[in-house]
């Protein structure tokens, strides 16, 4: 069973799945987007970038709720839930330092560093989310390179699904080892 924060992120992941859609309708499915339709050039590109931060805001939902549902199966007092909400509060985007900062409060330093899959092995998680976060804010800060890439952003969306898993996984570990039981 999945955390409460997973089953959240799945359906975030939808809407990120239905952008990605959109955009394919533009190139067919296939590789490459048309220069233009109807006058509007690169008529994809605004729902590669929608999806791209849809994408990162899921994943920055899932590991702030994530965060806390495992503070609360840890058993923490309510102080240190305030402690960890203020935590919460005061960290924006998924980037590396924020999902680490996250994670250190409820034991688990440096998570990132300890979840890998076939295909991203242990150590390099951290550049796939360092690159999405990156592209992230270029979109939402008006710098966003002209290029946008269906296949960049489906391989973005995939690694967010393992990584999902993996972190649900870590999180679970860590509340058996000190609880006695795993609480999803």
């Amino acid at each position: 069973m999945p955390s409460n924060a997973f089953t959240r992120l799945s359906v975030a992941l939808a809407d990120v799945d239905a952008q990605i859609a959109h955009a394919k309708t533009f190139a067919g499915g296939k590789r490459g987007a048309p220069a233009s339709v109807n006058g509007v050039a690169r008529p994809g590109r605004p729902f590669t970038r929608a999806a791209t931060v849809m994408l990162a805001g899921a994943l920055e939902g899932y590991v702030e709720a994530l965060a806390i549902e495992t503070g609360k199966a840890l058993g923490y007092s309510p102080q240190q839930m305030k402690d960890l909400d203020y935590v919460v509060g005061r960290s924006h985007g998924a980037n590396v330092g924020h999902i680490h900062n996250l994670f250190a409060q409820v034991g688990m330093p440096f998570v990132l560093d300890t979840v890998g899959w076939k295909g991203l092995p242990k150590g390099t998680v951290r550049k796939f989310v360092g690159d999405l976060a990156k592209r992230r804010n270029q979109i939402a800060h008006g710098a966003a390179p002209q290029v946008a890439v269906v296949v960049e952003v489906e391989r973005w969306r995939r690694l967010v699904g393992s990584l999902s898993q993996a972190l649900d996984t870590a999180a679970a570990k860590r509340v058996a080892d000190v609880v006695g039981t795993a609480p999803w």
